[in-house]
């Protein structure tokens, strides 16, 4: 119901939730200004009547309202100041007045902001869960009949006479079947729970398992692979696997988006009470409009891909109670930063 509520009140026009508080505000301005000189004990309560309208604009429009409604209450003082013998006291309670004012205004509408990133973020949240749900449905309903037309599919093209017309076709029926049963691994992979088997790991080896597995790609692309670990201590509790999967999808990242010639670093670092671990590329870099999206599951700016593996990775790093960075500068390259605590992280996730 409060969801409902919430939709019908973002299509409301502007001009309407501006209205009623424009009328408060000018009603109690011309109320203050006719009773200031008659009565002022009552322009006294008129102007405690103003906290009625700062709370209406703080809640509709969130701080930007909250200020400058501020900012139009003040103007209802000018008076006080223009009036040659104010006295001290009189000066300093009217600054801690408007003072008031703004702070009311500012700490309500941030409140009201930060709620209502939380909905947005929480509606989200639902909605990739629900996407999650029914993506992990269709892929493994799917994936059944795709292995059974790629394995006819491989049998048939290893079979074909080389010069037959159409090997060449079969081979992309081939490998097209190829990409959409990674697709639906991998968007399995991303709806499963992650159940960690946590054994005591040091990183130094990792990494060197990691270039082996990675070092053909990168041969083959003219990228160098290197290592500058500081060597202290360089252990963390976590799954062999799932860390291994996660340097191999950073290390292979990096080396498809540095040029020919260029090189990967992979840095560690150790702290009292963490390990960070950083894959650095000479890429072109991610804009800052793409770095928001990075981590989102299906978003991707390479040609083919999934747009699943940096889902996936941040997913398994963040199972294992660690965080992922993202430092990016156009035309510089990025860098790519898995936070690891020294005590352990959680044994499971729920996707």
């Amino acid at each position: 119901m409060l969801d409902e509520m919430r939709r019908r009140w973002s299509i409301v026009p502007t001009w309407v939730k501006v209205a009623p508080v424009a009328m408060l505000m000018g009603g109690l301005s011309v109320a203050h200004f006719l009773l200031l000189p008659v009565r002022p004990d009552l322009s006294a309560l008129v102007q405690r009547l103003f906290f009625l309208p700062l709370f209406m604009a703080s809640l509709l429009f969130g701080l930007r309202g909250g200020l400058v409604c501020a900012a139009l209450i003040c103007l209802n003082y000018i008076d006080f100041f223009l009036i040659p013998n104010t006295g001290r006291t009189a000066a300093l309670s009217i600054i801690l007045e408007l003072g008031l004012y703004f702070f009311t205004g500012a700490l309500t509408g941030f409140l009201v902001d930060r709620e209502r990133r939380e909905a947005r973020r929480l509606k989200e949240a639902e909605n990739l869960a629900l996407l999650g749900q029914a993506a992990a449905a269709v892929a493994h309903e799917l994936k059944a009949p795709l292995i059974a037309i790629g394995g006819f599919a491989l049998r048939i093209h290893r079979d074909m006479e080389p010069g037959h017309p159409y090997r060449r076709q079969l081979k992309i029926i081939v490998d097209q079947v190829g990409h959409m049963e990674t697709l639906l691994r991998q968007m399995l992979d991303y709806s499963r729970p992650l159940e960690l088997r946590l054994v005591p790991l040091e990183l130094g080896g990792l990494v060197a398992e990691v270039f082996t597995l990675t070092e053909a790609v990168a041969r083959e692309r003219g990228v160098r692979l290197l290592s500058e670990l500081d060597g202290r201590d360089l252990w963390v509790p976590a799954d062999a696997g799932r860390l291994r999967q996660v340097l191999i999808n950073l290390v292979q990242n990096a080396v498809q988006a540095s040029p020919r010639g260029g090189e990967v670093l992979v840095r560690g670092q150790a702290g009292n009470d963490q390990v960070a671990l950083e894959v650095t590329d000479q890429g072109p870099g991610i804009s800052p409009e793409d770095q928001k999206k990075v981590f989102s599951p299906f978003f991707t700016t390479k040609q083919g891909g999934t747009g699943l593996g940096l889902a996936i990775t941040r997913k398994n790093v963040l199972a294992h109670g660690g965080t992922m960075e993202l430092e990016s500068t156009l035309g510089r390259g990025s860098v790519f930063r898995v936070v690891l605590p020294r005590g352990g992280g959680a044994s499971s996730e729920e996707g």
